[in-house]
């Protein structure tokens, strides 16, 4: 079949690539795996898995713990509890999230948060892209892999699919999506959520979210079509205590925040009224947030040799808050009457509260020409702008630990009126990327894909000076770097291939980085060569993947959190990470099907850890947070009406700090999904299904991954000691819900 005849399929790759699908459009599967084709190691979760496995952890990030080299640590069944996501050892701000070509990776502090992710009802498919993204994917922050997200596209026929959850911890999920059906091109659904719950520790505390999402969809001429895609997350929810190795040793297993609750308000006047600050109590551990994507997909077929896709996105970040920490500063230097007893003698706590405003804008154009029947030439353009106000405000904590407002009305004042913000400041980052990729099928098994880019990004910095805020500064930072990419596939036959590809990426430092230098110094960009070599083996019945990879960074960041709304950086220096990974899928008689993984992860760092005049023994150690051994294994069952899938996960041992004195012993979980399809033959319901899905099955107790990881966690390591903290595996949760189309 010629190149530029072909039916390529989206959801399979980019039109550029040379692998076709089906005319049809269905991609190959085994059971609900996908075949994939690509020249790089990638693994996707299907719509079907995705409805079975939606429940299990997070909504999305959970269901990808059982692919292969993914940690994921921290969610607690609820879908909005964030933890803590690695592939192949790549944090989760150096893994690229996309979703519909919107880049989701915060762009100030580069995490991904789950407020962006979406409704996974609404997802069409979940793929991993392994060794780095594609050159040409919207992104700040894909050293390693990328991670890309779907939506469902609107269906011709109109329908209403229902969905009631109820679960442990007091978790009731409730999601509704009307399809309006096609109309001379036109078609759109409609979808809203809310989820609501408790935390499984003591002391209080609870998750809940509101979401409304659209995909409108036109269609026209040849194969034409523009969606837009609407997203509106409203979230309030408590954290989890996160504790360090000795507080779990010392703590029951399900131990909240312990802090007592000290209000800013009380005192008498003329008298010095102190109280200490506690940050670690659970009321003041929150957050409230409303997020809004827009995001328009254009596919236009400007002739038979030339098309062209651009993705223009819109992104708000809003209305909402974030108390991270208490501080108790004394009135005199604050000059504000804190408690308001009618002097400046007292020490009171005050909350530290987060209050970011943040607008993105952005687009991807890329047109794909075709040369000859073999050949593919695509050039693209990602433009990207953030422009970006986060403040820390002083705000007073009420008698019952909460703060006095989360909408930024009550911020302390001093005497003469000003607010006090321990950090004002006024943030920019531009990014531009240019690239030309060219594939070429220049033998009938042999396919050939090269490219290079350029990218260049600006942080741009100014700090709003005040009380607490400090002098008024601007600095600002450029960097930029080509960025070549390469990749050879070979097709032995219909069942064995073969590929090699190496890819080169840089990831820019946060925008923090600019307010943490000084004048004469800058952050250095993280680089990475990604390279790797596979073989895949399909057959009606078996999928058969394996990989080698080796990625060399230089200046690699190691991201800890500082906070709930903080991250900061170590700046590892060079490491290489290699490894292997193998998968196994496929179908046995009567209807089951079984999975595995291994993944071996060796991330070694190159170089010992200094700062200050005073050295940490780090060359030669592991990562942290980084096991070497992954171990994934599943047995399914589905005959069309009855399904049900026992899952296990291994997570082998792991280092809280970079020096690798402080090690997290390995761990196994099994969950357990079941669900029924009925078959009611009714004019006015379609379809129903009753799901039930149990988390952890046998209630382990564990410390499952590294929430602020340090750089020695020896107390002898004087001047660079500290604790690393740590997620706990939720217990046991169960959590049913029905479904109704009609």
């Amino acid at each position: 079949m010629s190149l530029n005849s072909a039916v390529y399929a989206e959801e399979e790759a980019d039109s550029s690539d040379l692998k076709t699908i089906l005319v049809s459009g269905e991609i190959p599967k085994v059971g609900d795996v996908q075949k994939e084709t690509i020249p790089e190691s990638r693994a996707t979760l299907s719509k079907n898995e995705l409805e079975k496995f939606a429940g299990l952890e997070s909504a999305m990030s959970g269901a990808l713990s059982y692919l292969p080299g993914v940690h994921f640590s921290g969610a607690a069944g609820d879908g909005i509890t964030e933890g803590a996501i690695s592939i192949r050892g790549f944090s989760g701000d150096q893994i690229g999230f996309t979703r519909d070509g919107i880049p989701i990776n915060d762009p100030l502090y580069l995490t991904p948060h789950t407020d962006f992710f979406g409704d996974p009802e609404n997802y069409e498919s979940v793929s991993v892209i392994y060794g780095g993204a594609g050159i040409n994917a919207p992104t700040l922050t894909a050293s390693g892999a990328g991670v890309e997200i779907r939506t469902v596209a609107p269906t011709a026929e109109s329908g209403l699919y229902l969905k009631q959850g109820f679960g442990s911890n007091s978790l009731h999920r409730t999601f509704a999506r009307y399809n309006f059906g096609e109309y001379n091109g036109l078609s759109a659904w409609v979808s809203a959520s809310r989820t609501k719950g408790d935390l499984w520790t003591t002391g209080g505390g609870e998750v809940e979210s509101n979401r409304y999402e659209s995909n409108i969809q036109y269609k026209w001429g040849n194969n034409n079509s523009i969606n837009a895609i609407l997203s509106v997350f409203r979230m309030r929810s408590n954290a989890y205590f996160k504790p360090t190795l000795a507080e779990s040793r010392a703590l029951p297993y399900d131990a909240g925040f312990q802090g007592p609750i000290n209000s800013s308000y009380g005192g008498s006047n003329g008298v010095s009224d102190v109280s200490a600050a506690s940050s670690n109590n659970g009321r003041l551990q929150r957050a409230d947030f409303k997020i809004q994507t827009y995001a328009l997909n254009g596919i236009f077929n400007l002739s038979d040799h030339a098309r062209l896709k651009v993705d223009p996105y819109f992104v708000r970040v809003a209305d909402g808050t974030a108390p991270v920490a208490a501080l108790g500063i004394p009135e005199f230097i604050l000059n504000a009457d804190v408690n308001g007893d009618g002097d400046l003698l007292d020490v009171k706590p005050f909350a530290l509260t987060v209050y970011p405003t943040q607008y993105r804008v952005g687009n991807t154009a890329r047109i794909d020409l075709d040369l000859s029947n073999t050949n593919v030439l695509q050039v693209g353009l990602w433009l990207d702008y953030t422009h970006a106000r986060d403040q820390f405000g002083a705000t007073p904590i009420r008698g019952d630990g909460k703060v006095v407002s989360i909408d930024g009305s009550r911020i302390l004042r001093d005497v003469n009126g000003n607010e006090l913000f321990v950090k004002d400041q006024r943030s920019k980052i531009t990014t531009q990327k240019l690239w030309v990729q060219d594939s070429w099928n220049f033998a009938s098994n042999w396919n050939l894909k090269t490219g290079l880019a350029w990218q260049h990004t600006k942080l741009e910095g100014e700090n709003i000076a005040g009380t607490l805020s400090g002098n008024a500064y601007t600095r600002e930072v450029d960097y930029y770097r080509f960025l070549p990419s390469l990749s050879l596939d070979f097709q032995l036959d219909a069942q064995n291939q073969f590929y090699y590809n190496t890819t080169s990426n840089i990831r820019t430092p946060a925008v923090a980085s600019v307010y943490e230098q000084d004048a004469t110094s800058k952050q250095k960009a993280e680089t990475t060569l990604n390279q790797e070599i596979g073989w895949r083996y399909s057959t009606e019945n078996l999928l058969v993947k394996t990989a080698l990879f080796y990625d060399q960074f230089k200046n690699r960041q190691v991201a800890y959190e500082e906070n709930s709304a903080v991250t900061r950086y170590f700046n590892a220096g060079k490491v290489n990470t290699k490894g292997l990974e193998f998968s196994l899928d496929g179908k046995l008689p009567h209807n089951f099907t079984y999975r595995g993984s291994y993944t071996y992860i060796d991330a070694e760092q190159q170089s010992d850890y200094s700062a200050g005049g005073v050295v940490a023994n780090t060359k030669g150690k592991q990562v942290f947070n980084t096991p070497e051994n992954l171990l994934t294994a599943g047995l399914g069952y589905d005959d069309g009406h009855f399904y049900s899938n026992l899952l296990a996960r291994y997570t082998g041992s792991f280092y809280g700090d970079l020096a690798n004195t402080e090690k997290i012993s390995g761990y196994t979980v099994v969950d357990l999904n079941l669900g029924y399809r009925f078959d009611l033959k009714n004019a006015f319901v379609k379809s129903s299904t009753l799901r039930l899905n149990i988390n952890n099955l046998f209630d382990k107790e564990h410390l499952s991954g590294v929430s602020g990881g340090t750089v020695s966690a020896n107390p002898a390591d004087a001047g660079l000691y500290s604790a690393p903290t740590y997620y706990r595996l939720a217990p046991r949760s169960i959590f049913a819900n029905l479904t109704l189309e009609f």
